[in-house]
């Protein structure tokens, strides 16, 4: 999955970028998580995937909740509102009960 993905870098920059993240957070190198989340969200919104820039919204969140980082909710707040933007009332009501 990862080696698909990785082969199209340059259409979904942002998927790697999560991947990568993601991977990293489960080996223990926490260390630039958050920047590279960040790059992440950044990525997707560069490409106006406003579903995908909700869920790199969401996986910070819950990286910054996992660490007691109180940044968790302004992710969390972006999340929920591109959510909603996206259309996926259904999906950002199951955020909004998840982040209280």
């Amino acid at each position: 999955c990862y080696e698909k993905v990785r082969r199209n870098i340059d259409v979904m920059p942002h998927r790697i970028l999560i991947m990568e993240t993601e991977m990293d957070v489960m080996m223990g190198q926490t260390k630039d998580a958050i920047g590279n989340y960040d790059k992440a969200i950044n990525a997707a919104k560069e490409s106006e995937l406003i579903h995908e820039e909700a869920i790199a919204n969401e996986r910070a969140g819950d990286f910054c909740l996992s660490q007691g980082d109180v940044r968790a909710s302004n992710y969390y707040g972006k999340a929920y509102n591109l959510y909603l933007q996206w259309g996926a009332e259904g999906k950002a009501d199951n955020l909004k009960k998840k982040s209280l």
